[in-house]
């Protein structure tokens, strides 16, 4: 990236204000907070699963608008035009949204677990098989997690860097330290909380800009090809600015463009279907009830609109900037990536600037204490107090959470120190280290004879593999991401079959808790044989799998047309704006009669978790 220097002024008084201001008062939202986390882990790691839906939902949405992604996705949209969202399937859409929204959300509150490494064990049961798998997903997820920590760091240094005259260590270690603090302090209280607060700044950020953007959009010239949207080969002097920055990166992308879309959203499906982890399905697992953990992923699919409304109006303005000869035109030329930067910099009046700078500091934030709180309960919940102290005093597994979380963090930091660019951590993430977990994470699922030891023989091959392609060979995507799939999937088919089976007797709990899709008709019949379930219920739980592959059809469209609806409205590309409007309208009324009106009820939701908490109070397991 170009290193900014004239073009973007530092803050001024008015502005540092702000940001400090809405520093200090995370802060105190942690320390306010911190009595009701010190209650023992649930309330830690889950809140004690009394936190609303609505609080849950803001969350899961500001978690996922970080600054450094949004950096990336602004140089990619400003570069390609509507193609650019194309790319951002790879992970930055969050179309896996649309996955959790309809079924995958209610397994996991269905699961009644703390984390998805506990979740192998209501899988695999607690043999030598369930306690490998426990343990694999365990480190597989804090490896994950590190890796977003780096990632935040990266990010987070380099952007604060244009507007405050500190080195990049400096501005990563007072963010890290502010958002270690309330984290220590509160755990998910705080994160959920605090996030509230974040969302309050940046839907303010997201609003000005976009309607700032909308104004200015009649004044400016976009280039040729910017609002095609399909599968060519992107070209102009967009794509150029890209390949010229990182060739190693972009060109084997452009040169099989249709593919790697192809892939990026065969990506996501994949992940969709089999649950993506670490700080996402903490949320859920911290739900009230399931009826609460499919609203609050609705609430994150609507809220998630603004991010890409804002990234559009940033474009915008970017074009404005090099139209008129502002300052920073140049550096925008030279490196896409500088869009964010050099908009604020130049284009925001004194107070909205530091609003909006809050607001980007909130959203990264947000990533941070998620990623920081997951990655802390996998280290203590799957790993300290299962294998090291299964006796630990509720106040013991508190501090030692505290110190896990603080560990975490730091090597997050150093690490950081060692990564060259953000969009190189952003790629090992999502098509990397991702990939290696989407295979077993999809199995587990929906194939019955899928085991512990494949679980765990094929996360291990392709974290290894993937780390190697990626890192050591430096294959392209259209090669890396297939092999890395391919292999671990042999991997896991091969364990699994030269392995014992899962004992049939936890098969037959785990299909009747969860009552996933997939081939278990088999052990169906055995749940009804042994009388776990009456034919009426088996009708009832077939019918729910039928609707739910309607609504999931349904729900795909429903969330793209809002995206790519509101990116439209800021261009002013009125026939796609149209389309997409259209398209969410009628997709919204098939939500309500596939989706909605399909929910439980809360009385029942409450019914069912008083019943399973009876049977495992009385020894037995759901």
């Amino acid at each position: 990236m170009v290193v900014l220097e004239a073009a973007t002024p530092v803050l001024g008084n008015v502005d540092r204000a702000i940001v400090i201001g809405f520093l200090v008062l995370v802060c105190v939202v942690g320390y306010v907070m911190s009595k009701a986390a010190s209650k023992g882990m649930d309330d830690y790691f889950l809140g004690g699963n009394k936190i609303p839906w609505w609080v849950l939902g803001i969350s899961t949405a500001t978690s996922n608008f970080d600054m450094a992604g949004t950096m990336i996705i602004v140089a990619v949209v400003y570069a390609l035009g509507f193609k650019g969202f194309l790319v951002e399937l790879r992970g930055g859409v969050g179309l896996s949204l649309a996955f959790l929204l309809v079924f995958l959300a209610k397994w996991l509150r269905r699961s009644r677990v703390m984390t998805s490494a506990e979740w192998m064990r209501i899988r695999f049961g607690t043999d030598r098989q369930g306690r490998v798998a426990h343990l694999m997903s365990a480190v597989a997820n804090i490896v994950l997690s590190l890796g977003m920590i780096v990632y935040f760091c990266k990010g987070a240094g380099k952007f604060l860097t244009y507007f405050l005259p500190y080195s990049e260590m400096t501005c990563t270690t007072g963010m890290v330290t502010i958002g270690l603090y309330y984290t220590l302090m509160s755990g998910l209280y705080g994160v959920v909380f605090t996030d509230v607060v974040q969302m309050i700044l940046m839907t303010l950020t997201a609003v000005y800009v976009s309607v700032t953007a909308f104004n200015l959009t009649s004044g400016v010239s976009l280039p040729e090809g910017f609002l095609t949207l399909d599968f060519a080969a992107p070209t102009g002097a967009g794509a150029e600015a890209l390949l010229s920055r990182s060739p190693e990166t972009w060109d084997p992308i452009f040169g099989l463009f249709g593919i790697c879309v192809l892939l990026w959203l065969f990506r996501t499906m994949l992940e969709g279907a089999g649950g993506v982890g670490g700080y996402t399905d903490q949320r859920f697992f911290a739900a009230r009830s399931e009826r609460e953990a499919s609203l609050l992923t609705f609430e994150a699919i609507v809220l998630s609109v603004m991010r890409w409304t804002m990234v559009a109006g940033l474009v915008i303005m970017g074009y404005h900037i090099v139209q008129t000869g502002g300052p920073g035109a140049a550096d925008i030329i030279a490196d896409p990536e500088n869009v964010l930067p050099v908009v604020l910099g130049q284009m925001l009046p004194v107070g909205i600037k530091g609003l909006v700078i809050a607001g980007l500091i909130a959203a990264a934030m947000s990533t941070f204490d998620s990623t920081l709180n997951a990655g802390a309960s996998y280290m203590v919940r799957d790993i300290y107090q299962t294998y090291l102290r299964p006796d630990a005093s509720s106040k013991q597994l508190i501090t030692v959470s505290r110190w896990s979380t603080a560990a975490l963090c730091l090597a997050g930091v150093v690490l950081a120190s060692f990564v060259p660019n953000i969009n190189q951590i952003w790629g090992l993430i999502t098509m990397g280290l991702g990939a290696g977990l989407f295979v077993p994470n999809f199995l587990r699922w929906y194939w019955p004879r899928f085991n512990g030891f494949g679980y765990a023989g094929g996360t291990m091959v392709g974290l290894v593999v993937a780390l190697v392609v990626n890192t050591g060979l430096g294959w392209p995507l259209y090669t890396s991401f297939p092999t890395i799939i391919a292999v671990t999937f042999i991997a896991s088919i091969v364990v699994t079959l030269f392995s014992e089976r899962v004992p049939e007797s936890v098969l037959v709990d785990f299909y009747v808790q969860i009552n996933p899709w997939g081939f278990w008709r088999s052990i169906a019949a055995k749940a009804q044989k042994c009388g776990a379930l009456n034919d009426q219920h088996a009708s009832q739980r077939q019918w729910e799998k039928i609707n739910d592959a309607i609504a999931l059809c349904i729900a795909i469209p429903f969330q793209l047309s809002l995206l790519l609806g509101g990116m439209a409205l800021i261009f002013h590309d009125w026939a796609k704006f149209s389309f997409f409007v259209i398209i969410g309208v009628l997709s919204g009324v098939g939500m309500v009669f596939f989706w909605y009106k399909n929910l439980k009820s809360a009385a029942q939701c409450a019914e069912e978790d008083a019943t399973h908490d009876e049977r495992q109070s009385s020894g037995e397991t759901s």
